[in-house]
């Protein structure tokens, strides 16, 4: 598992140098509503994700589990299908309802609405293409091929996100982006379309199967369901604000999201590596097994989320003006990017009960939780907004990943886990984030009359290393049958 959560963090890390050697050139080559459009590109693709109907995780996770050639080959052909349908239904939509979204819900002052209308329509391609491309990656992790799915992923990111440069040295335009984003998004599906087949097909015929809908349909039914409100979720605020205040401060708004989301984005690899032993575990039924598993590894991703953050919390607007260049603009987000993280940090502590119900096939805890929230959250976000501002956006986040951190928490580790809901909430998270916060207090006075710039960086590498090593003798102390013991974990290529 540990080579794969290594190609998981090789495209991540990828992911995450793209975004933040990138930004800073889009905004200085297109401007900063430029880059508000780019990023409401963003918006739609993760809203668009409820169309998958749950059919990549119900991908992932059969195919972890079931080793029936003919079954396989049954399931990826007739999801393949239903896909194109799919896919076709948001080209066609995004078309439709594009002049309305250009004209009265984007508020631009130097884009005319025709323009970001043209723009749009584009992005709906987009769109349909990257979906389908993740399903067909959700196919290759099942297999537990991250190294190649990660291999293809990092390679279409170059594309997209370093290759563009060349036409837009020769053309700088939205429309030069948006139809490179397109060319390349056709493309890579049909790469990671062709490397999913080749292991799967083994001298069988595939075909539509109704039984294989039977079969995964209630899985996915649910998963579709998490998927629209996780959709709406995580990115109603970014609606809301789009509509509300103008392109600008949603660009500014996006910045601080973007550098928010590094806990988050530290943690996933591992999250998405451990799945599919989750799934074995849970069908052998190993409990003690599946036990370890969770707490060790809800401990991990709680201590690298809440390290992210400490430090990107401690030296805010000094990483935001390394970032972006930008004296005026990292002064007036830094807030907005602190109450940010520390949403983030608990949106992080959800991971591991959210792929325990995953595994287990369970989606009810989730869908529950999350249209209570959608019907809270939306007049609050207009409320906090309108009042507020841009720094009332986040009050609603942070708020509503504390509740649902100890609500999944609660529900679904006393469903399936019993009686360690209590070891999770003390130990896997709350020791973390109280290292993390006492490391923060000390450090912040350490550091307060100490030369900033890049200098932070350094300040950072030592805090981290400090914070994990901490928590790692923490953990050992109080846990000796769940001891961590990284040398060994590297050695074995295990976690």
């Amino acid at each position: 598992m540990l080579k794969n959560i290594i190609a998981n963090y090789i495209g991540r890390i990828w992911g995450i140098i793209s975004v933040f050697v990138f930004v800073p050139f889009y905004i200085k080559i297109l401007g900063i509503e430029s880059y508000a459009v780019i990023n409401f590109y963003t918006v739609i693709l993760t809203i668009m994700y409820f169309a998958d109907g749950g059919l990549s995780a119900t991908l992932n996770r059969e195919i972890a589990r079931n080793n029936n050639a003919q079954y396989l080959n049954n399931m990826l052909f007739t999801i393949e299908r239903l896909y194109i349908g799919i896919c076709a239904v948001i080209v066609i939509v995004i078309f439709l309802f594009s002049n309305f979204i250009a004209s009265n819900w984007l508020n631009s002052q130097t884009i005319p609405a025709n323009e970001l209308s043209i723009y749009i329509s584009l992005m709906g391609v987009s769109v349909a293409f990257q979906l389908f491309t993740t399903l067909e990656s959700s196919g290759l992790m099942g297999l537990e091929k991250q190294v190649l799915s990660n291999g293809i992923q990092v390679s279409s990111s170059i594309s997209r996100s370093a290759l563009v440069f060349i036409p837009l040295y020769f053309f700088p335009s939205l429309l030069t982006f948006f139809l490179w984003q397109m060319a390349m998004n056709i493309l890579f599906f049909f790469i990671m379309r062709y490397n999913l087949w080749k292991f799967i097909k083994l001298n069988v015929v595939a075909v539509f199967d109704k039984n294989v809908l039977k079969t995964v349909g209630k899985f996915a039914g649910g998963m579709m369901l998490m998927a629209i409100i996780a959709s709406l979720n995580t990115q109603i605020d970014k609606i809301v604000i789009s509509k509300i205040l103008s392109l600008k401060e949603f660009g500014h708004y996006s910045l601080a999201g973007v550098l928010s989301q590094v806990p988050e984005l530290i943690i996933t690899p591992i999250a998405v590596a451990i799945l599919p032993r989750m799934v074995k575990y849970t069908e052998n039924k190993e409990h003690k097994e599946l036990v370890k598993l969770f707490h060790v590894n809800s401990f991990i991703l709680s201590v690298l989320a809440t390290t992210g953050a400490l430090v990107l919390f401690l030296f805010t607007k000094d990483f935001l003006f390394i970032w972006t260049r930008d004296l005026l603009i990292a002064d007036s987000i830094k807030n907005v990017t602190k109450v940010l993280l520390f949403g983030g940090v608990f949106l992080s502590f959800q991971y591991m009960p959210y792929y325990l119900a995953i595994a287990n096939g369970h989606t009810k805890t989730n869908v529950r939780l999350g249209i209570i929230a959608i019907i809270f959250i939306i007049p609050a976000l207009i409320f906090f907004v309108k009042t507020f501002g841009l720094i009332g956006a986040t009050f609603t986040w942070l708020g509503m990943n504390i509740i649902a951190y100890i609500y999944l928490g609660y529900f679904l580790i006393e469903k399936f886990l019993k009686s360690e809901f209590k070891k999770w909430l003390l130990i896997d998270t709350l020791i973390p984030l109280v290292v993390a916060v006492c490391i923060g207090c000390i450090a912040y006075y350490l550091t307060l009359n100490l030369p900033k710039g890049y200098y932070v960086l350094l300040y950072s590498v030592i805090i981290g290393l400090i914070s994990l090593g901490l928590n790692l003798l923490i953990f050992n102390a109080i846990n000796p049958k769940y001891k961590i013991n990284i040398r060994e974990s590297i050695k074995n290529g295990k976690l």
